[in-house]
């Protein structure tokens, strides 16, 4: 083999060697970084105004943004978090007493309803002929839940304290961030032969795409859950707090969102007679819940890309299912700079194609030739 080709051979292997003990090592601060992140890529242009206000001192102006950010999302975020923490333990409390007596009061109470008690009849009686004890299985399915309910509860106890540890770590991460990351910046693209206008197109799809995609849906969602929450605590359901933050995690599920947690309890309203506090809960769900997810959200996601909405969800929704929460940003992001990539070859593919045009949405327009009269 020819001494040079060895060499460059055993160089690639080494690079790859230690990119891969590169990412052993940070893969636990990965998450901190991501978020830390996008919230400096939202939350840039405030520097860039603080930094020219402090005359260019870089350590002030990224101390002061970072000290803003915790002031405005992380305290707020930490009160949530307490509040939380209170209302898991008084439910593990309820279910723990539960479990020891044998007994669901309201449960019993719902399964006596005129209208399930007769539907309950009939299963019971048809089981009963096919030699099925359907009460004693659902004693043991009951049991079976409450034990997975108590794990689940003693499970988020623990992970709230290392969601904070979490968040240390991007507050960290994040002063850095401000401090360091124009010059990480023009170190990165300092390593790529990427033109200018190329490169302008990238960075601002890459602010575009990030900017709207977490006030579109991160603060959808929380706007979800807290009208959720103020609807549960309106109509007199226990635990408004836990609720309202179980809606903002299900509003990032396609289709159903939050209506998979206010629609059962409007049901149940409904079945023990507070039909007056049902119908509410129904009308806030729809008319204010459902209408956070259907009016703002396309205009908070769409009007900052320029590009097409279902495009969007379905970037964010492949995101969520493959990389979890932060696919929500990656997803979209990586349709966008596909698009970027791929109007730009076609570009060039063109005999006589003119560079891509950028709009002030940071959407990419066809070619000058090529658009429409």
């Amino acid at each position: 083999m020819d001494r040079k080709l060895l060499l460059t051979l055993l160089a690639f292997v080494s690079l790859i060697g230690a990119l891969y003990l590169l990412f052993r090592i940070l893969a636990p601060f990965l998450p901190a970084m991501a978020w830390a992140t996008v919230v400096a890529i939202v939350t840039f242009p405030l520097y860039r105004r603080l930094r020219t206000a402090l005359a260019g001192r870089d350590t002030l102006a990224s101390t002061v943004m970072t000290v803003l950010v915790f002031l405005t999302i992380v305290v707020p975020t930490l009160a949530l978090a307490g509040l939380l923490l209170q209302e898991l333990v008084q439910a593990e409390e309820v279910l723990r007493t539960a479990a020891a007596e044998g007994r669901f009061a309201r449960l019993e109470a719902l399964l006596s309803h005129p209208t399930l008690h007769a539907w309950l009849d009939r299963i019971t009686g048809l089981a009963a002929s096919s030699g099925i004890d359907l009460k004693a299985r659902a004693l043991v399915a009951a049991r079976d839940v409450v034990t997975f309910l108590l794990g689940a509860l003693t499970a988020a106890v623990a992970n709230i304290f290392a969601f904070l540890f979490q968040l240390v770590l991007v507050i960290l991460v994040l002063f850095f961030a401000y401090r360091d990351g124009l010059s990480l910046e023009r170190t990165f693209w300092s390593g790529l032969r990427v033109d200018e206008p190329m490169r302008a197109m990238l960075r601002d799809t890459v602010g575009g795409v990030v900017s709207s995609v977490v006030i579109g849906v991160v603060v959808t969602a929380a706007v979800q859950g807290l009208l959720g929450g103020i609807g549960f605590w309106f109509v007199g359901l226990p635990s408004p707090v836990l609720f309202g933050a179980l809606m903002a995690v299900s509003a990032f599920i396609p289709v159903v969102g939050a209506a998979l947690v206010w629609v059962p309890a409007a049901a149940y309203l409904a079945l023990t007679g507070e039909t007056a506090s049902a119908v509410g809960l129904t009308a806030w769900g729809v008319l204010a819940v459902g209408g956070a997810d259907n009016v703002l959200r396309p205009i908070l996601i769409s009007g900052g890309t320029g590009l097409p909405l279902p495009l969007m969800m379905l970037g964010a929704l492949g995101g969520l299912l493959a990389f979890g929460f932060f696919g929500l940003v990656l997803g979209p992001l990586a349709i966008a700079l596909f698009l970027v990539l791929f109007e730009r070859y076609r570009a060039w593919a063109q005999p006589g194609g003119a560079l891509p045009v950028q709009t002030a949405a940071g959407a990419v327009a066809p070619p000058p030739s090529e658009a429409a009269p």
